[in-house]
């Protein structure tokens, strides 16, 4: 498949997936036949992907904001473990002045060791941590192609309600646009 066909098909998978842009619609569009599109929609099962469309931008960083915090809880409600040496954590056998043999555990206060686990992040946490604050980053601050097309979809849906005439106009030129940002790599 071309490079333009191919950028069609993206564009169309698009509108069609995020947009609920009819098959009518796209065709229209982007100069295709019905059929064309009806063909790409049964070949990528993109009915399937419109019903299944639970990742989104949004429901991501939900989910990333979500497990962000609940490794915070965690470090933070985490018990604190003391380095204790294992000796003084057996019993110790002693006799007592009558000659009689006891078990004792030697007396020692917790806070003389230093922590060995603790409510502080280790650096598996801090692992953790800087790829969900880098998720996170990255998907508040890139712009993609969906979201070029949402923007696009919602001027042209604003102009259409005080010009319809230019609002077709617009769509044609707000096509090529999206078109151009698709085939040149850029969001």
């Amino acid at each position: 498949m071309g490079t333009r066909k191919q950028v069609e098909k993206d564009l169309a998978k698009v509108l069609f997936v995020n947009d609920n842009v009819s098959q009518k619609e796209i065709a229209e569009r982007l100069k295709v036949t019905e059929k064309t599109v009806g063909k790409w929609v049964k070949e990528g099962d993109w009915e399937k992907l419109k019903i299944s469309l639970l990742v989104t931008k949004d429901k991501q960083l939900t989910n990333l904001y979500h497990q962000l915090a609940n490794a915070t809880e965690e470090i933070r409600t985490r018990p604190i473990v003391r380095d204790i040496p294992n000796f003084m954590l057996k019993p110790v056998k002693l006799k007592d002045s009558s000659g009689d043999e006891k078990l004792e555990y030697p007396k020692f206060d917790p806070e003389d060791y230093p922590i060995l686990i603790g409510n502080f992040p280790n650096s598996k946490d801090t692992d953790i941590i800087s790829k969900l604050t880098t998720a996170i980053k990255r998907l508040e601050t890139e712009t993609n192609i969906g979201e070029t097309i949402s923007v696009v979809k919602s001027l042209i849906m604003f102009i259409r309600l005080i010009d319809p005439k230019f609002a077709n106009q617009l769509t044609t030129y707000c096509d090529a646009f999206v078109k151009e940002k698709m085939n040149d790599g850029t969001k």
